[in-house]
Formats: C-alpha cells, sequence, structure tokens
C-alpha cells in the first residue's frame, strides 16, 4: 500500500518541484551478533543510506513527506586485528512522515510518522589470523532467522535552507523485534542526512 501511494505523488503532474534526494550516514547504537570468539557482541560501526522523498504541503507549515530510502546497517569488532568479525545488513525502507517547519521554506523542522523496512541482503564477515570466511545474512521466518517485514517509529529534526536541508532521524522497530535467542539488524538506527528538493 506504502509503495503504491508513493508511486502515485512520484507520478502526479507536479511531482518534479517536491520531488527530493538525500543520501548520508547510518549509525547502530547497540550491540548485536557474535563474535568470532563467541564471547561478545559486534558494537555499531557506520553505515549508509540513500534515497529520495516527496513534500505534500498539508499547509504552510505542514508537510506530509514519504521516502523510499535504501539503507546499509553494519557492526563490527576487531580484536587486535587477529580476531575479526564484520556484519554488512541491507534494508528497503519508507517512511512516512508529517513535517513541521518553523518558516516556509526555510528554517528548523520536526518530523514524525510509521514506517515500514524490507529486508534485502546481508553477510557476515569473520577473519581469524588473516584467514576470512563469509557467510550470508539470511532473513525468513524460521526460528533463527530475521523477518524481512518490520514496521517502525520514526522522529527526525532539522534544517531547511531552502533546496538544501541536513535532518537526524532515529527510527524505533516496533515488530519482529531480536530476544535472547536471536540477534537482528532491524531494531533501531540513526541516520544523518543531507536531502536537495528540486524546484525551490
Amino acid at each position: 500500500m506504502a509503495l503504491c501511494l508513493l508511486s502515485f505523488l512520484f507520478l502526479s503532474a507536479d511531482v518534479f518541484a517536491q520531488i527530493g534526494v538525500q543520501a548520508g550516514l547510518i549509525g547502530v547504537p547497540g550491540e548485536a551478533f557474535t563474535t568470532a570468539d563467541g564471547l561478545d557482541k559486534a558494537g555499531g560501526a557506520m553505515g549508509f543510506t540513500f534515497g529520495m522523498f516527496y513534500n505534500y504541503p498539508v499547509s504552510e507549515k505542514i508537510t506530509f513527506q514519504p521516502a523510499l530510502n535504501f539503507v546499509n546497517k553494519k557492526w563490527k569488532d576487531d580484536l587486535d586485528g587477529i580476531e575479526i568479525t564484520e556484519v554488512s545488513i541491507n534494508y528497503l525502507e519508507i517512511p512516512l512522515q508529517v513535517v513541521y517547519i518553523t518558516g516556509g521554506d526555510k528554517g528548523f523542522f520536526i518530523g514524525a510518522g510509521p514506517s515500514v523496512m524490507y529486508g534485502l541482503s546481508g553477510k557476515a564477515d569473520i577473519t581469524i589470523g588473516g584467514s576470512k570466511t563469509s557467510f550470508d545474512y539470511e532473513f525468513g521466518s524460521g526460528e533463527f532467522e530475521e523477518n524481512p517485514f518490520t514496521v517502525a517509529a520514526n522522529i527526525m529534526a532539522g534544517y531547511s535552507f531552502g533546496s538544501l536541508n541536513i535532518n537526524l532521524n532515529f527510527s524505533q522497530g516496533l515488530t519482529n523485534q531480536p530476544d535472547s535467542n536471536r540477534d537482528q539488524g532491524n531494531e533501531n538506527h540513526f541516520a544523518l542526512r543531507v536531502g536537495f528538493t528540486f524546484g525551490r
């Protein structure tokens, strides 16, 4: 349903004046995934994100902003270069946020809303003594697999300079979350993005 809504908005006649693109960095605040020695968890590392968004004006200061983002999350543990654990997982993210901006096209803004994430692919690399072994990260419905679909809640704050904006977003997963028996990548993340809106 979210994809249908995005398709309708992006293909509207006057859509070019409201479409924007964005890219930035992804940070994971917590630890996940057992390290190569089996004694610890890998800490969050820096990933990346890019995508597009659409601003649909509701009033002078309020817009509805759906977006379509590629999100890469990473975790890493390095034990003196001898044992290295690296996990990288890719998601498709569709946030649907209501955004309030203090001054029309320019000024501070805040936003919030739900989002849907879909797991695309992932990989774990374990290096011991210079020898690397790689494993695919599997999505599915099995006991030790991550369900590919996650419903999450988003909040964001930022500043718009007109066509250019910068924002910090936090996403918290609500469904299909990890437990004591299973590590997953869909729990939460921060995103620091720079965006550009065409036609402003």
